[in-house]
C-alpha cells in the first residue's frame, strides 16, 4: 500500500490490486473480478485507453476472437489489445508506468493462483512502457510459472527480490529499526530501558521474520496495556524455553500463551466461544463488528471482547461497532483453519468448519423472528401487494446482523444436514422457513437486497 501511495503521488501507478483472504466475499479473495477492475482503473488513468475498451465492450462478439478461459479471454480483450493500440502510452518517454499486484497468493486455492499466474504473465505483452511489481510468496504455482516464462524467453529481464535470500544484515537492521520504532512509546513510558543489547536479542529471537517482529511488537503493546511490564515481555521472549522457528510455531507460541498460560486445560466455556467467535470471523462473507458478531451468536459483547484480546496481537479489535473486525494477517487465518501442529491439547485452536455451517440454524432462527413478529413492516396477506410497498418496507433501516441474517443465511446451510435421516435442529429451522411461504414471499419482490438466487437457486432449495 505504501508503495502504490508513492507511485500514485508521483503519477505513475497505473492501476494496483491487492488480494486479501481477510474479505471474503467482497472479490479480493478471487480471481473473477482481477481482469475488470484492471480496466476499470486503467480507464481512469488513460482517456485514449478509456475509448479503446469501451469500443471493445460494445462489440459483443469481442471475446469470442480470443482463446482460452473466459478470463484469459477478458485480458486479452479488455487489457492487452486495447494497450497495444495505445499512442499515448507507447511514444511517451516518462518514467516507467506501473501496476502494482500485491498478495497473489491470497487469490484462493492452489489451482486458483495457477489461474491467476496466467492472468499475470499475460501482462508481459503490455507496452515496454509499463512494468508490474509483484509481491507474493514463493507458492509452487508461482516459481513454476516464473521458471515458464523464463524457458519460453518471455521475460529478458524480471527484477525481482526474494526476502529468504537478503543478507542477514539488512534484515536485521531492518526488524531492529521496527522494534525501535514499534515500541518507542513504551520504552517512554516505562521506568525500565532496554539496553542495545537487549533490542539486539529481542531483534534476534524474531527469526529474521518481519511479519514475526510486528506480532510480537504488538503483543507487547497489548500486554503492557493490561498491566505487565516492559521488562517483563523481554526477559519473556528471550527466555522462551521453545522458540518458535517458523510462523506456524508462533501461532501457536501465541495460542497457549493466551489461552494456557500454565499448559492447564481451557475450559469449555472458553473454547465454545473461541470456536464460535474464531469460526464466525473465519466464515463471515463481509466484515463485522463486536455488537453484530454478539447479537448473532446470542452471547455479550464482553464475551466476544474476552475471547478476542488474548489474541490481539494476530486480531484486530476496534472499538465500537462502526469498526470491523479482522486478521492483521492472512496467514493467522491460514493457520487456524490447517492442519494442527503441536500436542493433543492444542488441537481445540484449528477450526475445520471454513462455511460457517454452525451459523446456519441460528440465522435461520434470527430470520423466522424476524418475519413472525414482521420487523420488516411488509405485507403478509394476500394479495402481498405491490413492489412499490415491498421495496418501501426493505429499504428501512435495519441493524447490521438482522442485514447478514437475511442476505447471507443460504451462505452458511449445510445441505448435508437439509436431507439428512436423523431429525435435527436445522431441519426444524427449515421447515418452519418453508412453512411461512418465504419462497412465494421472495419471489414477489424483485432483487431484494437480503435474498441471494445466485448463491443458492430456489430449484436447488425446493428439491432438498
Amino acid at each position: 500500500m505504501s508503495v502504490a501511495s508513492a507511485l500514485d503521488n508521483q503519477g505513475t501507478l497505473a492501476a494496483s490490486f491487492f488480494w486479501d483472504k481477510n474479505q471474503k466475499g467482497m472479490g479480493l479473495d478471487s480471481v473473477e473480478r482481477f481482469p475488470s477492475t484492471l480496466a476499470l482503473q486503467l480507464a481512469a488513468f488513460s482517456a485514449e485507453y478509456k475509448s479503446l475498451l469501451l469500443r471493445q465492450i460494445r462489440e459483443r462478439a469481442s471475446l469470442k476472437r480470443y482463446q482460452g478461459s473466459a478470463l484469459e479471454k477478458e485480458m486479452n480483450a479488455w487489457i492487452i489489445d486495447p494497450m497495444r493500440e495505445l499512442t499515448d502510452i507507447r511514444s511517451s518517454r516518462k518514467d516507467r508506468f506501473i501496476i502494482v499486484l500485491d498478495g497473489l497468493d491470497e487469490c484462493g486455492d492452489p489451482d486458483t493462483l495457477g489461474s491467476l499466474m496466467k492472468l499475470v504473465l499475460l501482462l508481459d505483452e503490455l507496452p515496454p512502457t509499463f512494468a508490474i511489481l509483484v509481491s507474493c510468496r514463493p507458492e509452487p504455482q508461482v516459481i513454476s510459472a516464473w521458471a515458464r516464462a523464463e524457458a519460453q524467453d518471455r521475460h529478458p529481464v524480471i527484477p525481482c527480490e526474494d526476502v529468504d535470500k537478503i543478507a542477514r544484515d539488512e534484515t536485521f537492521h531492518t526488524i531492529h529499526r521496527m522494534v525501535e520504532e514499534g515500541l518507542q512509546d513504551c520504552i517512554r513510558e516505562s521506568p525500565w530501558k532496554p539496553s542495545n543489547m537487549d533490542l539486539n536479542f529481542f531483534t534476534s529471537a524474531c527469526r529474521g521474520l518481519p511479519l514475526i517482529a510486528s506480532i510480537r511488537i504488538r503483543e507487547v503493546r497489548i500486554q503492557t496495556q493490561s498491566g505487565s511490564v516492559l521488562k517483563s515481555e523481554f526477559e519473556y521472549f528471550l527466555n522462551l524455553m521453545d522458540a518458535p522457528e517458523d510462523l506456524n510455531e508462533e501461532y501457536l507460541r501465541i495460542m497457549r500463551r493466551a489461552y494456557m498460560p500454565y499448559r492447564s486445560r481451557i475450559r469449555s466455556r472458553v473454547v465454545k466461544n473461541y470456536h464460535e467467535v474464531l469460526g464466525m470471523i473465519i466464515a463471515v462473507w463481509r466484515e463485522l463488528g463486536v455488537y453484530d458478531i454478539s447479537q448473532l451468536l446470542g452471547i455479550t459483547e464482553d464475551e466476544v471482547y474476552s475471547t478476542l484480546k488474548p489474541i490481539g496481537s494476530i486480531v484486530n479489535i476496534p472499538s465500537g461497532n462502526t469498526k470491523y473486525i479482522n486478521f492483521y494477517h492472512g496467514t493467522a487465518r491460514e493457520f487456524i483453519t490447517g492442519d494442527p501442529i503441536g500436542e493433543e491439547e492444542d488441537k481445540v485452536f484449528f477450526i475445520s468448519d471454513t462455511e460457517g455451517h454452525f451459523l446456519g440454524p441460528r440465522l435461520l432462527r434470527i430470520v423466522n423472528d424476524v418475519i413472525k413478529r414482521n420487523e420488516f413492516g411488509v405485507p403478509t396477506k394476500p394479495p402481498l401487494g405491490d413492489e412499490k410497498k415491498w421495496q418501501h418496507s426493505l429499504s428501512r433501516a435495519r441493524p447490521n446482523h438482522i442485514k447478514y441474517a437475511f442476505e447471507h443465511v443460504f451462505n452458511h446451510l449445510d445441505r448435508s444436514l437439509l436431507i439428512s435421516q436423523d431429525p435435527n435442529e436445522l431441519q426444524r429451522e427449515f421447515g418452519e422457513f418453508l412453512a411461512r411461504n418465504l419462497f412465494s414471499l421472495f419471489s414477489t419482490v424483485h432483487r431484494t437486497y437480503f435474498y441471494r438466487r445466485s448463491d443458492w437457486d430456489q430449484g436447488d432449495v425446493s428439491a432438498k
